[in-house]
């Protein structure tokens, strides 16, 4: 269905988007977007299907 190519660069595109949002937890009044738990498990959660994708055959 995709190649491991377009496979890997698009696990590049989210594992940027995902940076930039951990960055933006905080709003400008100090306030969380999310608790640093829920962070933590959508990060725990994308690398176990990036592993999952990239696992040789």
């Amino acid at each position: 269905m995709f190649t491991p190519d377009e496979i890997g660069a698009k696990l590049v595109q989210i594992e940027l988007s995902q940076s930039e949002r951990n960055v933006d937890v905080l709003k400008d009044d100090g306030f969380l977007l999310e608790s640093p738990a829920a962070v933590a498990e959508c990060v725990l959660q994308f690398i176990l299907v990036k592993e999952l994708l990239t696992a040789p055959i």
